[in-house]
């Protein structure tokens, strides 16, 4: 439970860091709503969303108790944290600005895994050498690397209310109202039954696979 607990903070963390970089981006880019709405931020209380960050990852810890088996030991968690307010209209008129907000947050997740790797070759030897502190930092690192590739992976699917659903939508221009009703009506659920087919699972464990084995450990030197 420990071993879950762990990775689900680090999960937290993860997430929050990924809405903080979408807040982040849209302020240089012009808009400011998600600043007054004070999610420029790392604390996790201004991006919990109850079912996403709360309800989805933790389930299989609530079935553990309720005696319908354990909590996972893998290194990924599946969830999302709450939307980031953005006002298109204060974007600009350049697409590209509402593209560079949409995938800031992925890019965050991709940076942190970068830094994970780059730290775990700069000090290796240390991190795998004797003694328990060691072995603790290189699997918090490598688990805080797997968590960020695959959300980052994960918020590159265009459904709603994902990341890549909005640069979807951007590049061929569907309306942002209109976007965004059918994402508050039908993007949980959407992403609940999609996760689950074999084709989206596939797709995202390849994804993950060519991103951890041809990027992440070779920056890794492992």
């Amino acid at each position: 439970m420990l071993d879950f607990l762990a990775g689900y903070a680090i999960f937290v963390f993860v997430a929050s860091v990924h809405e903080c970089a979408h807040a982040w981006a849209a302020e240089r880019c012009g808009d400011p709503t998600a600043r007054a709405a004070g999610r420029v931020t790392l604390d996790p209380r201004a991006h919990i969303d109850p079912i996403g960050t709360v309800l989805i990852p933790l389930s299989p810890l609530i079935f553990s108790i309720l005696g319908a088996g354990g909590p996972p030991g893998g290194l990924c968690f599946f969830g999302w944290a709450r939307p980031v307010p953005v006002n298109p209209t204060r974007l600009g008129r350049s697409r590209m600005a509402s593209i560079a907000v949409s995938l800031a947050g992925c890019a965050s997740g991709f940076l942190i895994a970068a830094a994970a790797a780059l730290l775990l070759r700069a000090a290796g030897p240390l991190f795998r050498g004797p003694g328990a502190h060691a072995g603790v930092v290189s699997e918090t690192l490598l688990r805080l690397a797997s968590v960020s590739i695959f959300l980052g992976i994960f918020n590159l699917v265009p459904i709603p209310p994902l990341d890549g659903y909005h640069v979807l939508t951007t590049l061929i221009g569907v309306d942002p109202g209109k976007s965004g009703a059918f994402l508050a009506a039908s993007g949980p659920w959407l992403i609940l039954i999609l996760i689950n087919t074999p084709f989206l699972a596939g797709g995202l464990g390849a994804g993950f696979a060519a991103a951890w084995r041809g990027v992440f450990l070779p920056l890794a030197g492992m």
